[in-house]
């Protein structure tokens, strides 16, 4: 039997999971969601064909399982609405970025199981990337059933260590603005030398898809396929020696390293809230 969900604070992230989850076969009248706003409620229910409640208590109290989709400044006050309905039987899974597992287990104030997710906004087209911890109340049935939500907009992966989150933010969560970055370049560039900007963008940006599918798709390194393009002394060895010279390693390590450092920042500010 499939559980019923709870999508507290429906938004992009929340819409993009269950338009997922609904395509790829979960039953409508298992899932349910929450908005303060009539608007947004009348909306979600006629695109979906879901319930949406205006109190996050209604919905608590119905669901299995609790998807946290708030913002991170608000979780703790949300949690904290909805705490009378808390079973424990239930399972909660958070995207409020930076927010940890131990915060929200103290504001849950109960051992039940938790599990804290960084998706992407690929997600919004079904290629997103997450990455997912749980805390040790998850079992590995619930942890199962978690990996299946998420692979209904894309594909995840679990950590074990909590500080690696600090990582997935850098690698994933983060990570689609620094390709959005890069094609921009290449499209001013490509304008420069006389090129349309739709040509550019059509060009460059199913360059990257494609590229992106060798990588995930094919059995070969991603030095080999790199190779396997690469001529001695042909056109696109120069463009990688010019990346070469300009230390591309060390411009990219250092652009990851000031993401985690954000997120280790960020994370402190929700530990202060809790000691």
């Amino acid at each position: 039997m499939k559980p019923s969900i709870a999508f507290i604070g429906v938004g992009n992230m929340a819409s993009a999971i269950i338009g997922g989850m609904i395509e790829a076969g979960y039953p409508a009248e298992k899932i349910m969601g929450t908005s303060r706003t009539a608007e947004k409620r009348e909306k979600y229910s006629a695109a979906f064909g879901i319930k949406m409640f205006a109190d996050n208590n209604d919905a608590v109290a119905k669901a299995d399982s609790v998807v946290l989709c708030v913002k991170p400044a608000q979780i703790q006050g949300v949690i904290e609405g909805f705490a009378d309905q808390i079973r424990p039987d239930q399972i909660f899974l958070s995207v409020a970025a930076g927010v940890e597992l131990a915060a929200i287990e103290k504001w849950l104030k109960q051992p039940v199981a938790v599990v804290r997710s960084m998706p992407n906004t690929p997600s919004q087209v079904g290629a997103g990337m997450s990455g997912l911890i749980a805390n040790a109340h998850t079992s590995d049935e619930q942890k199962a059933w978690v990996s299946d939500v998420f692979a209904s907009i894309g594909d995840s992966v679990w950590v074990d260590d909590e500080a690696h989150m600090h990582t997935v933010t850098a690698l994933s969560g983060s990570a689609p603005a620094y390709f959005f970055r890069f094609l921009e370049a290449m499209i001013k560039s490509g304008q420069a030398q006389g090129l349309s900007e739709e040509a550019c963008t059509r060009l460059a940006s199913y360059t990257m898809l494609g590229a992106a599918k060798m990588v995930t798709e094919l059995d070969e390194p991603i030095s080999q396929l790199r190779k396997n393009i690469t001529s001695p002394k042909g056109t696109t060895e120069q463009a990688l020696l010019s990346f070469e010279a300009s230390n591309i390693d060390k411009v990219v390590d250092d652009a990851m390293t000031a993401c985690a450092n954000r997120s280790k920042q960020l994370a402190s500010q929700f530990s202060g809230q809790i000691d």
